[in-house]
């Protein structure tokens, strides 16, 4: 668990890098290359919001518009992971002054049907992703629960902390039972305390996965089954496997945060199943 100084250093970070942003606009008007690097803040997004940025760089060198992402702090394990991602990302070092830079810290180019559709998920998941997967769960249910920092500093619990246990009895009422249900979540131990008589009700075999990020994207990634939460670690299992698998079954909850544009999470693929409350 991270402490409160570890919090407050991240968002020390990322204000920095808003101020150094805003500053810098007027340079970047002088900047007139042929390459689009977009700027990524030095703290507050993970590998599932990373990989939103790289499926836009993908979508939009496929278009004709050369684009990178800017290395940021923790890309590295993931760039070793899945190398053809290296193709879409540019280190501070290799930028060239007149690449244009471009500062994107609204929707991410999240919004399914928006900034991104199926053609172009699938694409950037067969091309980057798929490459370096081989497993496959078949009919194990997979269950992914964001926990960490979502509950562990009290600004984040307050936008995106819901009810896991009533959505999860919901959605585990969606989809037959499971031989094996596979628990894939940055805190087994809650897990364990809070969901395992739920779960067992709907399987004889319950096994939690360690916390391991590469790992459990993984797991997740090999899921044809999944229940997932309100986290773009969950969403990308889903569109991978929307990718990879003929009929993947894939739930997810409606809720993402609590905004002040609403609730709901505008990165759901229409074909998933969707559970609304709960919040």
């Amino acid at each position: 668990m991270r402490s409160p100084d570890s919090f407050a250093r991240r968002a020390g970070q990322h204000l920095a890098w808003r101020a150094r942003r805003t500053g810098k606009r007027a340079v970047d008007m002088l900047r007139r290359g042929d390459r689009v690097v977009v700027m990524t803040p030095l703290a507050g997004l993970r590998f599932g919001n990373w990989l939103y940025l790289w499926l836009d760089a993908h979508q939009r060198a496929a278009a004709g518009e050369p684009t990178r992402v800017l290395e940021a702090p923790g890309m590295a394990m993931w760039l070793d992971e899945f190398p053809r991602l290296r193709k879409l990302t540019v280190s501070a070092s290799e930028m060239r002054f007149h690449d244009r830079r471009e500062w994107n810290d609204d929707s991410w180019t999240q919004r399914f049907g928006i900034d991104f559709d199926r053609v172009s998920v699938d694409a950037f998941v067969r091309e980057t992703l798929i490459p370096e997967l081989s497993e496959d769960l078949g009919d194990t249910l997979v269950v992914n629960v964001r926990r960490g920092d979502y509950y562990s500093d009290p600004v984040h619990r307050k936008r995106y902390g819901w009810d896991v246990p009533g959505y999860l009895a919901e959605a585990l009422g969606r989809t037959a039972r499971a031989e094996r249900v596979r628990v894939v979540s940055d805190d087994a131990h809650w897990c364990r305390e809070h969901l395992d008589t739920l779960l067992s009700a709907h399987s004889s075999q319950v096994d939690y996965d360690e916390p391991d990020p590469v790992a459990n994207f993984r797991a997740i990634a090999a899921a044809r089954r999944l229940i997932g939460t309100n986290s773009t670690f969950s969403y990308w299992g889903g569109y991978v496997a929307g990718a990879r698998f003929d009929s993947p079954e894939v739930i997810m909850p409606r809720f993402h945060g609590r905004f002040e544009v609403g609730t709901d999470a505008y990165q759901l693929d229409p074909k998933w199943t969707v559970i609304d409350g709960h919040h």
